[in-house]
């Protein structure tokens, strides 16, 4: 066969498949490999150092029929976005379980939202949290209880906007404690994980077997001193008081900072000249001193390193000043009958003020998915997470309609936090400014040693110039900020 035969034939052929082309139009069919993102999520738990879960994306090749039209991408792509969190010595296991039940039912409203949780012990988290931050490589929410002036450091974002734009109003949903923890020159740059308030539990037990009548709403500082002095059995390892209020927390994270005629730390926590020096904070400071070094009605330092900040768990302590945060453990664990009232006031004619507090939530700024993140702090701090915290009885929540809807307003224990809660209420001292524990907290300590340890009750002496040197350091580091 010659050539032009051959491809006179070849191009018969191909003029064949262009004609059966046209005349049957049959959509265009390609084989193509893509490549699947598959997010797994699984739980990963070290004990001691921390509880973690890994989010792992694994590749998945399969083959599928497409056309040549492009298809969009979806503006709701998955993410994964990190919380870290803390775990402390009086948690329980359930205090770690309800972190990751709060992420799974957040994901099950929030589909194309995957959640990172990640736990570690509370002792150096802020440390932990900085550093991180400084790396850029910071979580994209976690909680803690930072004053709130440190926003100015740049690294919060500022939940203001987020806010305005879903209509979240902090003073409609929140105890008021959430709103003023949070809050820095007009804006918000938190959100509250939870509430809680101070009150007395005392065990009823060792009230019957002392003959004292068990502490009443509306009681004084002068009552409790009294009581405790009543209650202490030293012979018998029996003590009036533990913990917080045998401690220099007396001063600090206890109702009793601010219910003993004086505050320490001015309302925005820049001064402690003029607070913490004059003859009304001495006297209180000699009050809660006093409890150990002359009445000797606290529990020894032993009992105390061996039940921790729940050395009331210990069945020999009368009272402690307790939160809603140790209910988990005193109610798992408590082998006695107990019960809770609210603080002492200074005097019969002075309203009793609150000791509230709330750990914050906050969103870093460097986050690379802040809207998702709002998402999932605005759920965190609203009814429907409040709702599973309060049926896990770990943490309770800074939604009031929640309370109601459990009945903790009119339950006995609970409803004395409830009434708690609404009182007038102040910052805690050591979260009234962001140089409380460089420049203030020592003191305490310091007094504490001199006092209790040493003997030396000459505190017109040595606290003065104490004082002048706190002033001194929050002035300098406040400067240091331009401000």
């Amino acid at each position: 066969m010659n050539k032009k035969l051959v491809i006179s034939i070849v191009l018969m052929a191909l003029l064949a498949l262009v004609v059966a082309g046209c005349s049957q139009p049959t959509p265009e069919v390609v084989e193509k490999i893509i490549k699947e993102t598959v997010v797994v999520t699984q739980e990963v738990e070290k004990v001691v150092e921390k509880t973690v879960v890994v989010t792992e994306v694994k590749e998945v090749v399969k083959e599928v029929e497409v056309t040549p039209t492009p298809v969009p991408v979806s503006d709701e792509d998955v993410v994964t976005i990190t919380w870290w969190g803390t775990e402390r010595g009086r948690d329980t296991a359930a205090t770690r379980e309800l972190h990751f039940q709060l992420a799974r039912a957040f994901e099950e409203s929030h589909p194309n939202t995957k959640v990172a949780v990640a736990l570690f012990p509370s002792k150096g988290f802020s440390k932990r949290i900085l550093t991180a931050i400084a790396a850029n490589q910071g979580p994209d929410i976690f909680y803690h209880y930072f004053a709130a002036d440190i926003a100015s450091q740049g690294f919060l974002e500022n939940l203001t906007p987020y806010m305005e734009a879903d209509g979240v109003n902090p003073d409609d949903l929140w105890f008021p404690i959430g709103k003023i923890r949070a809050e820095y020159k007009g804006n918000m740059y938190g959100v509250p994980r939870d509430a809680t308030a101070g009150v007395i539990a005392y065990n009823k037990d060792i009230f019957d077997a002392a003959g004292v009548p068990y502490p009443e709403p509306g009681w004084t500082i002068a009552d409790y001193r009294e009581k405790a002095i009543a209650l202490t059995d030293r012979d018998n390892d029996i003590y009036g008081v533990g913990a917080i209020v045998g401690s220099p927390g007396c001063f600090q994270w206890s109702s009793f900072s601010y219910n003993m005629g004086a505050d320490f730390v001015s309302p925005d926590g820049r001064a402690v000249k003029g607070y913490m020096d004059t003859p009304e904070a001495l006297n209180a400071f000699r009050y809660c001193l006093d409890l150990t070094a002359v009445d000797q009605v606290s529990a020894p330092a032993a009992m105390q390193d061996q039940f921790g900040e729940l050395v009331f768990l210990s069945g020999k302590v009368a009272m402690q000043h307790i939160s809603t945060w140790e209910l988990a453990a005193l109610n798992e664990k408590a082998d006695f009958n107990w019960a809770v009232v609210e603080p002492p006031r200074f005097n019969e004619e002075t309203p009793g003020i609150a000791w509230t507090d709330s750990y914050m939530l906050y969103m870093w700024s460097g986050s690379q998915h802040k809207q998702r993140a709002w998402e999932f702090l605005k759920w965190l701090s609203g009814p429907e997470a409040g709702k599973i915290m309060a049926e896990a009885g770990v943490w309770t929540p800074a939604v009031p309609s929640v309370w109601t809807d459990m009945g903790w307003d009119q339950d006995p224990t609970m409803s004395v936090f409830w009434n708690e809660l609404h009182k007038e209420t102040r910052v805690a001292n050591y979260e009234r400014s962001q140089f409380y524990w460089d420049c203030v907290g020592d003191i305490f300590y310091d007094v504490w040693s001199n006092y209790v340890d040493q003997g030396n009750r000459d505190l017109e002496n040595y606290l003065p110039p104490m004082v002048e040197d706190a002033q001194a350091c929050l002035d300098d580091n406040y400067a240091a900020l331009g401000e």
